[in-house]
């Protein structure tokens, strides 16, 4: 095993990386420094979903480093949060000013704040004296556009967090186009906070290059290429991956272990059928053909048939890639 030099986090994304997703790809896969889960938020009455309840309890996130993300748009719902997160052990909480989708933004939550900077100062304000845990940040550079960024740093700085994750796309775009390397650059230069990339990694090539152009980053957030790859985390922090029989039989135990997690947690096949398919919207990604895989998997309409879909997959799944080595090989 190689001692790597960089850190490596599993970014959050809603329903796909719960407690069920993330306790199994520790066992299976490592290489993770810090999981990351879906935020949490305070709903109209008061209260948390009971589903968020349940991925964010102790017990349900051992063996593995977890930190969990709070919605909040004023203070008062983020010192509510953040202390029911340290009464369930937590000594870190991560503030999401990144979730681009217009459910959130419209509610001026996520990087729906990001246009106003002094609602995020009046937040921060009022909010870290009254909690006792670490607070980082995970945003987008802006909601219309990038340069809103550059009227936020200033407030920022003022702040102890302990750290920034900044994903270099505005959140009108989604995830359309491409990550804006240069304003991550320029933001570098005058953010006082540790900063962590988050955006587009997907590849041995795409950390290798980003490292060059961010010599001193040493943490890298990762979402959608690990949900893709599970064995990303391991080859860029190890080097070397198993052998191809092996790795087969660790994506089998993978999938089936999520599939059987969910079968005791959700009522009805339909339901279960569901989040597998979202599931293998990503893991297709592993197999030769990704279209054929995932298209087999949506043709499923019960059990008994998606079963036999999952073993004509891996019934197929071949490697030929070539045995990589990571960056500090």
């Amino acid at each position: 095993m190689k001692e790597s030099g960089f850190k490596i986090y599993f970014a959050p994304l809603q329903e796909s990386t719960d407690y069920i997703y993330r306790g199994a790809h520790a066992k299976f896969f490592g290489g993770v420094d810090k999981y990351f889960a879906p935020y949490i938020v305070r709903q109209n009455d008061g209260t948390i979903k009971k589903s968020h309840l349940r991925d964010i309890r102790s017990e349900n996130n051992q063996g593995y480093p977890m930190v969990p993300q709070i919605l909040a748009g004023n203070s008062a719902d983020f010192i509510f949060l953040a202390r029911m997160l340290q009464d369930n052990g937590y000594d870190e909480v991560n503030w999401n000013l990144g979730c681009p989708y217009p459910m959130v933004t419209n509610k001026g939550l996520g990087s729906g704040l990001l246009p106003f900077p002094e609602r995020i100062k009046s937040v921060l304000e009022e909010s870290l004296p009254n909690i006792d845990c670490k607070i980082s940040v995970k945003m987008r550079a802006g909601l219309q556009s990038n340069e809103e960024i550059f009227k936020l740093i200033d407030v920022l700085n003022e702040f102890p967090l302990s750290e920034i994750i900044l994903h270099p796309r505005f959140g009108k775009q989604l995830y359309r186009g491409e990550a804006d390397e240069a304003v991550f650059a320029e933001v570098h230069k005058t953010l006082r906070h540790e900063l962590v990339y988050n955006g587009d990694i997907e590849s041995l090539e795409n950390i290798n290059r980003l490292n060059l152009l961010f010599g001193d980053i040493t943490t890298w957030m990762i979402g959608r290429g690990i949900l893709k790859n599970p064995f990303l985390p391991m080859l860029l922090k190890n080097g070397c991956l198993p052998e191809k029989e092996e790795k087969a039989i660790i994506l089998r135990n993978f999938h089936d272990e999520i599939f059987h997690k969910y079968a005791t947690l959700l009522s009805g096949s339909s339901h279960l059928l569901m989040r597998m398919e979202k599931f293998w919207s990503y893991f297709c990604f592993v197999f030769p053909d990704p279209h054929k895989t995932f298209k087999l998997i949506k043709k499923a309409a019960n059990l008994v048939k998606y079963e036999a879909a999952v073993n004509g997959n891996f019934q197929r799944l071949s490697y030929d890639e070539k045995d990589e080595c990571g960056p500090n090989s």
